[in-house]
């Protein structure tokens, strides 16, 4: 009868907390001064940072789908943060990429495609992202999911010609 019961409690235990996940994720975090997401088709997204040096940054990296989130800190969508996933890297898109797009006063009107062999364009680091809805969020590790969520069609930096002002990006690795 003890060793049953002993047995039982055991038992109760190990499927008590063989459901609670213990992780330490690993959270790489770039924090952009400025930057913009640029639409494609919904939910698709090219999201553009500005501010970041481009010698600690690596590209082409992104070999499967990862979780981010964007946390706001100036604006009016201050406080307020995005889900998103990143686009695996391609042959002829990687991720991320560094990009001169938009050219300033001297608009070259190449738009948002990222000029090729573009050395020491460090201006804006390009990722192709899709946009996450704010359930999304139990997918995130537990010390980026206490957050005031914002999704679309209300995603900060969205609408034309709005850039977001400094905002981290909390990317999930692990």
């Amino acid at each position: 009868m003890k060793i049953g019961f002993g047995l039982a409690v055991i038992l109760a235990f190990l499927v008590a907390f063989s459901s609670v996940l213990v992780t330490a994720a690993e959270i790489m975090t770039l924090k952009a001064t400025e930057g913009r997401f640029k639409v494609t088709f919904y939910p698709d997204y090219f999201l553009f940072l500005k501010g970041l040096d481009g010698s600690k940054i690596k590209t082409d990296w992104v070999d499967k789908e990862y979780y981010a989130v964007l946390d706001v800190h100036e604006g009016p969508e201050k406080g307020q943060s995005v889900i998103v996933t990143l686009k695996k890297s391609s042959d002829r898109s990687p991720q991320p990429e560094w990009c001169k797009t938009e050219g300033g006063e001297e608009f070259s009107g190449l738009g948002i495609t990222c000029l090729k062999g573009a050395e020491g364009f460090t201006d804006q680091l390009r990722f192709k992202v899709t946009a996450k809805y704010a359930d999304s969020a139990a997918m995130l590790p537990a010390e980026l999911q206490d957050r005031v969520w914002t999704e679309y069609p209300e995603m900060p930096g969205r609408r034309e010609f709005e850039m977001l002002g400094p905002f981290d990006m909390h990317i999930v690795l692990e």
